[in-house]
């Protein structure tokens, strides 16, 4: 699985601000947008839930502008570009721009496919997801922003102290039955993504990437809820929607809800100028000037009036006071602003929210050594018990497009092997679903030793040996030890010469999750570095569970 690196805090920069008209311009300004002189061609998703690619409405283009250009934006921005394409879409040096809407995780594809020359998306994330865009110099300018808050129904209890951070939310709703979770979908909406991605950062920097991923799962599984479309407002008082700002001004009802601005972190939506770096039909200084006349318009009073109009705050921090936001009885944002979403923790939301995307190749390797008879830290129970409920939730949240295989080991266990097949890897059909279950309540703590080495390398090239190309192939290891009373056992120095001999093979991401190994991880971490294998140590119950799941929601970032 991907690395637990996360991005250092980064906050809006970049134009400057205009005057400021008010949110009851909303109405004016939609209107005049429909008459800009630009050629204005809005692309849109059949269905926000399908994200099935958009389809055209005609436009007739401009005959006496030579200078062409074509830019996706998001849904939110859609009026404030088309009030910076009425600046430029008149005189001598006019831009006749062609604009395309496209939101979400498939955004992306919409710019290639169009050949856009620019992009804004309504969060700066989007661009790290893999694509075939290649960004232009001065790319990722923000051009506006929106806060998140936390909103419940006005008649509902209040959020205790405790659930008015991120990191207490995301305990909160740890706890079954408090709260549910409510947001966008955060493939198609960039505030879906910042709420969940938000969500998991805290729960990271608070409890650990392990801990993150299990609260992730508990989100969403705990009753969730995902809408594609509008405002994802709370419909029942244990209800807790993320909602960004111009969101909840949008409905004209925000006095009917409480929001709360964390106090931990603020998340914002940072929408964000991306030209994109191509050979179009201008020349390269045309199109230049014709990119920076519109960047320009951008900061210009009519777009800036749009913006303000439509409930957007300005690029820079502190942010501006909205006077809607303020009539509407928001409360002030004034914590730091979170990072930008790692690519990392947005597979992990993508695949948390959609079951299909967890799809793998995944063996599991299970200790079975004395001393996993020990009791867990945290826990009346054995290590074993531990990683045994850990493997029956592993079975219930893979797709049945998974394959699966259990594995036991110890030393000289089936000799002269130190490993045992329990369950052969194969799709995850209902038979095999039971295999594994029945499997896995066979695990015992025997008599023997470790002998961690040889079964990771013999593991290891069983996955190679077994790849599905298309999906991640892993392989997990849960282990209280390394090699010790393993007599005969290849040493640390073998593993590590074994995996480089395979590193130029077929690629299988190797996680060793380990009780009461922090003496010796760095160096089991040097063995398994040829092949970018990952150590992590396990102190509670919780990390074990959190272990499963974060290979079940990890595996998209190998």
């Amino acid at each position: 699985m991907g690395r637990h690196a996360v991005a250092k805090s980064s906050t809006p920069s970049g134009a400057r601000r205009g005057g400021i008209r008010g949110w009851r311009l909303v109405s004016a300004v939609v209107a005049l947008a429909g008459l800009t002189a630009g050629t204005i061609l809005v692309l849109r998703p059949h269905s926000a839930d399908s994200h099935q690619p958009p389809s055209a409405v005609p436009a007739t283009a401009k005959a006496n502008c030579p200078a062409r250009l074509k830019v996706v934006t998001a849904t939110a921005f859609e009026p404030v570009l088309r009030q910076a394409v009425a600046q430029v879409s008149t005189g001598a040096d006019c831009v006749d721009v062609q604009l395309s809407v496209a939101d979400g995780d498939k955004a992306a594809a919409v710019v290639a496919a169009s050949g856009a020359d620019a992009w804004i998306p309504d969060e700066q994330s989007w661009p790290q997801l893999p694509n075939t865009l290649k960004l232009a110099g001065g790319a990722g300018d923000i051009v506006a922003t929106s806060p998140l808050y936390f909103v419940t129904q006005r008649t509902a209890a209040p959020l205790p102290a405790a659930a008015r951070s991120w990191a207490g939310l995301a305990g909160t709703m740890a706890d079954a039955g408090q709260r549910t979770f409510m947001l966008s979908d955060p493939a198609a909406r960039g505030d879906g993504m910042v709420a969940a991605g938000s969500l998991a950062l805290a729960a990271s920097k608070a409890n650990g990437p392990l801990v993150s991923a299990l609260d992730l799962m508990r989100a969403w599984h705990t009753g969730a809820i995902s809408t594609a479309l509008g405002a994802a407002l709370p419909k029942t008082a244990e209800q807790v929607a993320v909602v960004p700002e111009y969101a909840l001004l949008g409905t004209g009802r925000a006095t009917d809800y409480t929001a709360v601005a964390p106090t931990d972190g603020t998340a914002l939506l940072r929408f964000c100028w991306l030209p994109i770096a191509k050979s179009g039909s201008l020349s390269g200084d045309a199109r230049s000037r014709a990119l920076k006349r519109l960047r320009a318009a951008l900061t210009g009073g009519s777009a800036v009036a749009a913006r303000t109009a439509v409930g957007l705050r300005g690029p820079s921090w502190p942010l501006t006071e909205l006077p809607a936001a303020s009539e509407a009885g928001l409360p002030k944002v004034t914590a730091t602003p979170m990072p930008v979403i790692p690519e990392h923790f947005m597979y992990h939301v993508l695949s948390t929210w959609d079951p299909a995307l967890r799809r793998t190749n995944m063996l599991v390797l299970i200790d079975v050594s004395g001393s996993m008879a020990e009791r867990a830290p945290g826990t009346h129970d054995a290590k074993i018990d531990v990683v045994r409920q850990g493997l029956v939730q592993l079975d219930t949240l893979l797709p049945a497009s998974s394959r699966l295989g259990l594995w036991e080991f110890g030393a000289q266990l089936a000799a002269p092997r130190d490993w045992r097949v329990l369950v052969p890897s194969g799709p995850l059909t209902d038979a095999q679903r039971r295999s594994i279950t029945s499997g896995g309540a066979a695990l015992r703590a025997l008599t023997t030793g470790t002998a961690l080495y040889s079964s990771v390398l013999d593991a290891y090239r069983y996955m190679q040996a077994h790849f599905e190309a298309g999906i991640p192939n892993q392989l997990v290891v849960f282990t209280d030890g390394i090699d010790q009373d393993a007599p005969g056992s290849i040493s640390r120095a073998q593993l590590q010469s074994g995996l480089s001999a395979l590193a130029g093979g077929k690629h299988v991401q190797l996680s060793v999750f380990g009780f009461g190994v922090s003496r010796t991880a760095r160096s089991l971490a040097a063995a398994l570095a040829p092949v970018n294998g990952q150590v992590d140590q396990l102190t509670t119950a919780e990390q074990v569970l959190g272990a499963f799941v974060h290979a079940v929601s990890g595996g998209l970032s190998g």
